[in-house]
């Protein structure tokens, strides 16, 4: 058991076990700090429309963003996104 306290106390802020059932949690941890490099209008509708299954229309009333202001936060926001993955 102190081994295993000791293991855990080694772990930085970011890093996690991850086992297989754990695999969500990490992926959502992944996509949050990713959000956190794009403006946040982008971010949010990108959560909204991709992440959650939000329509357009529902995105655009909850966000307090025009229809055509969500679909460019989406694109932009998505092509800062791959860039950054893309660089490592």
């Amino acid at each position: 058991m102190l081994r295993r306290r000791r293991d855990e106390a080694e772990l930085g802020d970011h890093d996690a076990a991850v086992g297989a059932k754990d695999e969500a949690v990490h992926a959502r941890f992944s996509i949050d700090r990713l959000m956190t490099l794009v403006p946040p209008g982008q971010a949010q509708a990108i959560t909204l429309v991709k992440i959650e299954g939000a329509s357009i229309a529902e995105a655009s009333q909850i966000c307090g963003q025009s229809k055509s202001l969500v679909k460019v936060n989406i694109h932009r926001g998505l092509k800062k996104l791959t860039q950054l993955v893309e660089r490592g």
